[in-house]
């Protein structure tokens, strides 16, 4: 009788075992995900208690996660979560070094494959590649202040310029008067200016990234820097890049703003 209820004993824990491991086995696996701007993912299970750490990354709505700006962040619904990783479609140009503050010997480091065109005490000047005609980082108290990349505007299709930027950054504003177009990084740290300008009697693109607390006159200091370095003087403002402006406007314009100040 005693080895009978010893063998109901050990068969009744096996049972627990089994039991246990099969509920653990029923629990959705709830994976890193890679998505490229634009699309959707469905997070498993019937939970649509889930948040994203950034809804500018990724927006969660009925358990279906969008992918809406370059960048990562972490979707969670209580103890469960998991990180979102958010690519792009386009890969327009390669864009400049964006941390603020940085020494020019960083700077150096990071552009070490580029032939440095001009360094000056508060400037330098390298030479890009297609379709970025030049990069110029500006300095201010020693630390990186601005950075830009010049592209000439024939060099790269319009449209495809526009989605560059809308994949990366939140349309803010613009300014008609003078040329340029403003957006944030989804993490909103740091302003990016897409500004037309002229150089050498052609319309360029000058992207200008700046820490998020930078003033507002950083795409006309920009300009300014990027004349002076290259030794040019204002051409007037064509009809090209009215044109260009116009074309840019037309699509921007119909981007919702999905940021404010009290956001």
């Amino acid at each position: 009788m005693k080895n009978l209820l010893i063998i109901l004993s050990l068969m009744l824990t096996s049972l627990a075992f089994v039991s246990c491991g099969s509920d653990k086995e029923d629990e959705p696996n709830y994976t890193n995900q890679t998505l490229l701007v634009g699309n959707t993912y469905t997070i498993p299970g019937k939970d649509l208690g889930w948040t994203s750490g950034n809804e500018l990354i990724a927006s969660v709505s009925n358990g279906i996660v969008t992918a809406e700006h370059v960048g990562e962040t972490t979707v969670r619904n209580g103890s469960k979560s998991f990180k979102v990783t958010v690519t792009p479609k386009y890969n327009t140009y390669k864009e400049p070094y964006m941390n603020f503050g940085a020494s020019m010997s960083s700077v150096k480091s990071f552009m070490s494959g580029y032939t440095l065109n001009q360094e000056k005490s508060e400037t330098l000047l390298y030479d890009g590649r297609f379709p970025v005609m030049y990069y110029l980082y500006t300095f201010k108290n020693a630390g990186m202040y601005l950075s830009s990349a010049i592209i000439k505007s024939s060099s790269v299709d319009t449209d495809e310029m526009v989605e560059f930027m809308k994949e990366r950054y939140v349309f803010v504003t613009m300014d008609q008067s003078k040329y340029y177009f403003v957006f944030l990084s989804p993490d909103k740290k740091m302003m990016v200016i897409l500004q037309l300008d002229t150089l050498n009697y052609q319309v360029v693109y000058e992207v200008v990234y700046a820490a998020y607390n930078s003033t507002s006159s950083a795409p006309a200091q920009a300009a300014k820097m990027m004349k002076a370095q290259l030794n040019q003087t204002s051409t007037g403002t064509s009809a090209e890049m009215k044109s260009e402006f116009s074309r840019l406007n037309t699509v921007l314009s119909e981007m919702p703003q999905t940021f404010n100040s009290n956001n």
